[in-house]
């Protein structure tokens, strides 16, 4: 088999592949909360899906993510009131790492910012969303002697989620 036909094969591998992922989650509605400047949002655009919420609290974060994808992120989810939120189907949530991370000295619950991701919980339990798709940094799962992670999964298993870890890093995909 030659290098040409041998990228064919792949080509036709990876249209399927997207093909099965666009019926999986193709014309699903999510919100995207800590949503940065969009990494959920253009990964579920391109698989058909439909943002109709957008949350970040970062001014900056705001006007890039206003200006990539025409809808301006409420602020502090703190303040958002669940029953008011349209019905969704994903949750995808970047909440922040910092209390877990080196640079925030791993402070976990006792950072204010350790405890946003209660606040996906919140939304969770009036909502009850088909999935959530929640990003932090890989100290998450040993940071506290491990209670960290305890927690989320005790939370998560409460609500009846299925739970998939996925230990990824940009530097696998020659990204910084």
């Amino acid at each position: 088999m030659d290098l040409q036909t041998t990228k064919n094969k792949k080509k036709k591998i990876i249209k399927k592949s997207k093909k099965t992922n666009l019926e999986l989650l193709g014309n699903k509605k999510y919100i995207d909360l800590f949503c940065g400047i969009g990494g959920f949002h253009t990964a579920l655009k391109e698989l058909g899906c439909e943002c109709v919420m957008a949350s970040d609290i970062d001014k900056g974060c705001q006007d890039v993510y206003e200006m990539n994808y025409g809808m301006r992120p409420i602020g502090d989810i703190k303040k958002v009131n669940p029953e008011d939120l349209e019905d969704f189907d994903i949750i995808c949530g970047g909440f922040p790492c910092q209390a877990f991370s080196n640079a925030g000295n791993k402070k976990t619950f006792e950072d204010d910012r350790g405890l946003l991701f209660d606040e996906i919980m919140r939304i969770v339990k009036v909502k009850n969303p088909k999935f959530l798709f929640l990003e932090n940094v890989k100290h998450i799962l040993k940071v506290g002697g491990g209670e960290v992670i305890k927690y989320i999964l005790d939370k998560l298993d409460k609500y009846n989620y299925k739970v998939q870890i996925f230990n990824m890093s940009p530097h696998d995909y020659g990204v910084p």
